[in-house]
Protein backbone atom coordinates (compact mmCIF):
# COMPACT_ATOMS: atom_id res chain seq x y z
CA UNK A 1 0.00 0.00 0.00
CA UNK A 2 2.99 2.71 0.38
CA UNK A 3 4.40 1.47 -2.86
CA UNK A 4 0.82 2.36 -4.54
CA UNK A 5 1.00 5.78 -2.32
CA UNK A 6 4.82 6.21 -3.76
CA UNK A 7 3.74 5.33 -7.38
CA UNK A 8 0.28 7.62 -7.14
CA UNK A 9 2.08 10.38 -6.08
CA UNK A 10 5.29 10.23 -8.46
CA UNK A 11 3.02 10.32 -11.55
CA UNK A 12 1.07 13.17 -10.11
CA UNK A 13 4.23 15.11 -9.95
CA UNK A 14 5.36 13.82 -13.02
CA UNK A 15 2.46 14.84 -14.67
CA UNK A 16 1.81 17.93 -13.25
CA UNK A 17 5.45 19.11 -14.40
CA UNK A 18 4.84 17.59 -18.06
CA UNK A 19 1.51 19.51 -17.95
CA UNK A 20 2.76 23.24 -16.46
CA UNK A 21 3.12 26.04 -18.70
CA UNK A 22 6.56 26.79 -19.57
CA UNK A 23 7.96 29.90 -18.08
CA UNK A 24 9.65 32.30 -19.88
CA UNK A 25 12.13 34.93 -18.91
CA UNK A 26 10.71 38.84 -19.23
CA UNK A 27 12.22 42.06 -19.27
CA UNK A 28 10.62 45.34 -17.84
CA UNK A 29 12.25 49.41 -19.00
CA UNK A 30 12.69 51.39 -16.26
CA UNK A 31 12.31 54.88 -17.31
CA UNK A 32 14.35 57.61 -14.87
CA UNK A 33 14.47 61.60 -15.67
CA UNK A 34 16.01 64.34 -13.88
CA UNK A 35 16.63 68.11 -14.62
CA UNK A 36 19.27 69.85 -13.47
CA UNK A 37 18.47 73.41 -12.51
CA UNK A 38 20.61 76.63 -13.31
CA UNK A 39 22.49 77.43 -10.22
CA UNK A 40 24.46 81.08 -9.44
CA UNK A 41 26.27 81.61 -6.39
CA UNK A 42 28.33 84.52 -4.78
CA UNK A 43 31.28 83.83 -4.15
CA UNK A 44 33.09 86.86 -2.59
CA UNK A 45 31.78 89.89 -1.92
CA UNK A 46 34.23 93.15 -0.93
CA UNK A 47 33.01 95.82 0.34
CA UNK A 48 32.57 99.11 -1.38
CA UNK A 49 34.09 102.80 0.89
CA UNK A 50 31.93 105.69 0.12
CA UNK A 51 33.95 108.91 -1.24
CA UNK A 52 32.64 112.45 -1.40
CA UNK A 53 31.85 114.44 -4.36
CA UNK A 54 33.85 117.49 -3.25
CA UNK A 55 35.86 117.73 -0.33
CA UNK A 56 34.24 120.38 1.81
CA UNK A 57 30.54 121.29 1.89
CA UNK A 58 29.72 117.79 0.48
CA UNK A 59 26.60 116.57 -0.71
CA UNK A 60 26.72 113.15 -1.95
CA UNK A 61 28.84 109.88 -1.53
CA UNK A 62 29.30 107.00 -4.23
CA UNK A 63 32.24 104.18 -4.49
CA UNK A 64 33.48 106.17 -7.50
CA UNK A 65 34.20 109.92 -6.12
CA UNK A 66 37.93 110.87 -4.49
CA UNK A 67 38.35 108.67 -1.14
CA UNK A 68 35.73 105.81 -2.32
CA UNK A 69 36.30 102.20 -3.62
CA UNK A 70 34.32 100.13 -5.88
CA UNK A 71 32.53 97.43 -3.97
CA UNK A 72 33.52 93.66 -6.07
CA UNK A 73 31.24 90.89 -6.40
CA UNK A 74 32.92 87.01 -7.87
CA UNK A 75 29.97 85.19 -9.24
CA UNK A 76 29.24 81.51 -10.27
CA UNK A 77 27.16 79.81 -12.68
CA UNK A 78 26.63 76.84 -14.38
CA UNK A 79 24.37 78.77 -17.39
CA UNK A 80 24.13 81.76 -18.28
CA UNK A 81 22.02 84.24 -16.13
CA UNK A 82 20.91 88.09 -15.70
CA UNK A 83 22.15 90.59 -12.44
CA UNK A 84 20.54 93.35 -11.67
CA UNK A 85 21.20 95.78 -9.13
CA UNK A 86 18.39 97.69 -6.77
CA UNK A 87 18.83 101.27 -5.24
CA UNK A 88 21.23 102.06 -2.13
CA UNK A 89 19.42 101.84 1.02
CA UNK A 90 20.63 103.45 3.95
CA UNK A 91 21.55 101.45 6.95
CA UNK A 92 23.21 103.83 8.82
CA UNK A 93 24.29 107.41 9.87
CA UNK A 94 22.33 110.56 9.80
CA UNK A 95 19.46 109.89 7.93
CA UNK A 96 18.20 111.92 4.36
CA UNK A 97 15.88 111.56 1.11
CA UNK A 98 18.20 112.02 -1.24
CA UNK A 99 17.53 114.16 -4.59
CA UNK A 100 19.03 110.82 -6.71
CA UNK A 101 20.12 107.59 -5.25
CA UNK A 102 21.36 104.86 -7.74
CA UNK A 103 23.21 101.47 -7.59
CA UNK A 104 25.45 100.50 -10.89
CA UNK A 105 27.41 97.36 -11.58
CA UNK A 106 29.90 97.71 -13.82
CA UNK A 107 31.27 94.71 -15.70
CA UNK A 108 32.82 93.29 -19.17
CA UNK A 109 29.86 91.24 -19.41
CA UNK A 110 28.04 95.43 -19.99
CA UNK A 111 26.65 97.42 -17.14
CA UNK A 112 23.25 98.54 -15.54
CA UNK A 113 21.71 100.46 -13.07
CA UNK A 114 18.86 100.77 -10.74
CA UNK A 115 17.11 103.16 -12.92
CA UNK A 116 15.75 100.90 -14.98
CA UNK A 117 18.59 99.51 -17.00
CA UNK A 118 18.58 95.98 -18.41
CA UNK A 119 20.10 93.18 -16.20
CA UNK A 120 23.72 92.26 -17.19
CA UNK A 121 23.77 89.13 -19.02
CA UNK A 122 26.61 87.01 -17.65
CA UNK A 123 27.90 83.84 -19.62
CA UNK A 124 28.21 80.47 -17.45
CA UNK A 125 31.48 80.00 -15.44
CA UNK A 126 33.33 80.89 -12.40
CA UNK A 127 34.84 83.52 -10.48
CA UNK A 128 33.41 86.53 -12.57
CA UNK A 129 34.03 89.57 -11.20
CA UNK A 130 31.46 92.73 -10.98
CA UNK A 131 32.32 96.06 -9.94
CA UNK A 132 29.32 97.72 -7.67
CA UNK A 133 29.24 101.21 -7.14
CA UNK A 134 26.12 103.56 -5.67
CA UNK A 135 25.48 106.84 -5.68
CA UNK A 136 23.62 109.16 -3.34
CA UNK A 137 22.80 112.39 -3.83
CA UNK A 138 21.43 114.93 -1.01
CA UNK A 139 21.11 118.15 -2.73
CA UNK A 140 22.47 120.25 -0.02
CA UNK A 141 25.30 119.76 2.18
CA UNK A 142 25.63 116.36 3.95
CA UNK A 143 25.56 116.44 7.83
CA UNK A 144 28.55 114.95 9.19
CA UNK A 145 28.34 111.31 10.40
CA UNK A 146 29.32 107.83 9.34
CA UNK A 147 27.23 106.88 6.48
CA UNK A 148 26.63 103.21 5.40
CA UNK A 149 24.39 102.19 2.59
CA UNK A 150 24.11 98.95 0.80
CA UNK A 151 22.71 97.51 -2.43
CA UNK A 152 21.24 94.00 -3.52
CA UNK A 153 22.18 92.56 -6.37
CA UNK A 154 19.51 89.73 -7.84
CA UNK A 155 20.81 86.97 -10.24
CA UNK A 156 18.60 84.67 -12.49
CA UNK A 157 19.59 81.86 -14.10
Amino acid sequence: MIRRSLLTAALIIVGSVAVAPKTMAQTADVPFTGNVGGVCNFDQIIPGKLGLNQPTNATALAGGFPGGQFGKVFVSCNQGARVSISKPQQTGGPSFTPINSVGMINSSFGSTNSQGGSPVLLPSGSGLPLDIDMIVDKGSPLVPGSYSYVTTLTIVP
